[in-house]
């Protein structure tokens, strides 16, 4: 008894020893919120690869890919069908993405392009959750919608990315660019009526000398014409908002439907060049494969680019083969913007293109025997955007239809058989994928010289790797600190020690023998570390239940972003509380408080009560 009471007045009346524990307290905070947090990075990141990866993945070598996809699919669920849930094929291939901004210049960016079955990919993957239409993250669908896309992304919080362009993407942006090309391309024609008319002119006789053989007054029939026609508008596309067209005086107005019926100029021309059938883009034969063409014309005047508008499907009722973009491949920079209705500074940012326009693809066929087909290209409509918060995707991925994307590659065979890169396998709950991977990996339908089989941690596991070994790093510097707070436990107490001889010799006077000497400071350790783990515990919660209101404060302190989004991808810190870490951080500041006092008792028990009294 007389030990838990000597302890007890030594907490309350040595207050040197509080040095002790708030190293202590400051150490186990410290060690709770570091892991916390990066945990919470750490899960964060393995959601957001998880989602655009399945939990294993059967690949091909070849770029080419493997034959009769629903033989190998047959051959999985023959294998592993008791551990598998769904299976969904894709075509992963290399490319190019290219298209027009600002209404000229050509933006071409490299990808890697993925075809997808809508139907089966969103029951093995997350991809239609990172995507902005809300319709879409429900059933994810390769049709344009009309509007309704999400300006600020709300899967990562209110105060998320501000993309005011989004707010007019979809078929309303499309008709009113169809719109604008109908009317810009109907002014062209006019003016090119005009200069032909006038070039006629030119070649006959002046009016001068047909004025003076016939006494007729001189006038210029084509100077007033030319003098009285509209100059052409100036519009930008790349507006937050969609504009209408600017009225233009004598000029049809583009977006009330009441357009003339389109007729080539170049057929209606008297020196018209010589017309001729322009090849299929893309190098499909199947006349379904795309949206009736007109022919081309080919022609060496200033006036070429009319003939763009003649090969072009009617934009207002029809798209392209829908494309789903990473939102880093047509993401500009990102700036602070004081928004004038609710008086809070958003982070905006801009956009190079939004769903609703055309794009470009480009990518190799697999027949590269023929050079006509080793290079296949066509046109597609962007219909939604993804945004995984990863930049090796967001700044890659371009999701396609798998069919066109077979077709256009040359992957069907004649008798309806279709190739494909990969299988992506979802397992069923509670099967761990690394089994499911090795019984695939062992089996004979997969020859491991035709095909690689990982889970999706394999896949990443470099990166996961290093952030393992971070986490690691920072938990041996972070747990030196609490050793710090033992190396003060262990003087405070050789002064106490010191100070309390007499004490000690007058207790051993007294009965008490060495082992309960040690105990009283061993005890006293241990309580210190209780205490200090203690409290250090609570302020590690704490934190971690507010660090967004901390980081907050420290960033106006700060005068910057402590975790500016623009860097982390994230606007609000993730922070994971893991309880067996922090039962290992308790455990380890008590062992190291208890065993900072180990020589002080030592020292204290081996005293002779005659040498202590005689201090």
């Amino acid at each position: 008894m007389y030990k838990l009471l000597l302890i007890w007045r030594y907490l309350l009346t040595r207050r040197i020893a509080l040095v002790s524990v708030v190293s202590v307290t400051l150490g186990v905070a410290t060690m709770i919120v570091v892991n916390a947090v990066m945990l919470g990075f750490s899960r964060e990141m393995e959601n957001r690869i998880h989602g655009a990866l399945s939990d294993v993945t059967v690949s091909s070598y070849s770029l080419r890919g493997f034959d009769d996809v629903d033989a190998r699919i047959r051959d999985a669920q023959k294998v592993a069908g008791d551990m598998i849930e769904a299976i969904t094929p894709t075509v992963t291939t290399p490319g190019m993405l290219s298209f027009e901004f600002g209404g000229g210049e050509v933006i071409t960016r490299q990808v890697q392009i993925v075809g997808i079955d809508a139907a089966t990919n969103e029951r093995v993957t997350a991809v239609a959750q990172y995507l902005q239409h809300p319709e879409n993250r429900k059933a994810l669908s390769f049709d344009l919608r009309e509007d309704g896309y999400d300006a600020q992304n709300p899967t990562f919080g209110d105060d998320g990315v501000v993309r005011p362009r989004l707010a007019e993407a979809g078929w309303k942006k499309r008709r009113a660019d169809a719109k604008y090309e109908k009317y810009r391309w109907e002014e062209r024609r006019r003016r090119r009526e005009i200069l032909e008319k006038t070039a006629q002119a030119d070649s006959a006789p002046p009016i001068e000398d047909v004025a003076a053989s016939n006494d007729a007054p001189s006038v210029d029939p084509y100077g007033a014409a030319l003098q009285n026609f509209p100059k052409a508008p100036t519009y930008d596309p790349m507006e937050e908002t969609t504009a209408a067209a600017p009225s233009v005086p004598n000029a049809p107005t583009p977006f009330d439907g009441g357009f003339p019926e389109l007729t080539s100029p170049l057929a209606a021309a008297p020196s018209a060049p010589e017309l001729a059938v322009a090849p299929e883009v893309g190098g499909g034969d199947e006349a379904e494969d795309a949206a009736p063409r007109v022919p081309t014309a080919v022609s060496s005047t200033p006036f070429d680019g009319l003939a763009e508008f003649e090969t072009e499907i009617d934009k207002e009722t029809t798209q392209e083969t829908g494309a789903i973009l990473g939102v880093g491949l047509v993401a500009g920079a990102r700036r602070r913007h004081l928004n004038p209705t609710t008086g809070v500074e958003e982070l905006r940012e801009s956009l190079a293109t939004v769903p609703g326009a055309d794009v470009t693809l480009s990518f190799l066929g697999v027949n590269f025997e023929n050079p006509t087909r080793a290079f296949v290209s066509d046109r597609f409509t962007v219909v939604d955007l993804y945004e995984c918060r990863m930049a090796e995707y967001d700044e890659s991925f371009v999701f396609v239809p798998i069919d066109r994307l077979q077709k256009l590659r040359g992957m069907i065979a004649d008798d309806g058989t279709k190739m494909a890169t990969q299988l992506l396998i979802k397992a069923k709950p509670g099967v761990k994928i690394e089994e499911l991977r090795d019984r695939l990996r062992a089996a004979e339908e997969f020859p491991e010289q035709l095909f690689e089989i990982e889970t999706w941690r394999d896949q990443q596991a470099t990166t996961l790797a290093a952030v393992e070994m971070e986490l690691s790093i920072l938990n041996v510097l972070l747990f030196l600190s609490i050793c710090v707070a033992g190396f003060g436990i262990l003087a405070i107490f050789f002064m106490i020690v010191v100070e309390k001889t007499r004490d000690v010799g007058i207790l051993k006077s007294l009965g008490a023998s060495g082992n309960g000497i040690m105990q009283i400071f061993l005890l006293y350790g241990l309580a210190l570390g209780v205490v200090g783990a203690g409290l250090g515990t609570a302020l590690g919660f704490w934190f971690v239940a507010n660090i967004q209101e901390v980081a907050d404060f420290l960033s106006k302190m700060m005068g910057r972003e402590v975790f500016d989004p623009s860097i982390y991808m994230f606007h609000q810190v993730p922070a994971i509380i893991e309880p067996a870490t922090v039962f290992w951080i308790v455990v380890g500041s008590l062992f190291i408080a208890v065993a900072s006092s180990v020589l002080p008792a030592l020292r204290a028990a081996r005293l002779k009560p005659v040498d202590a009294l005689r201090i």
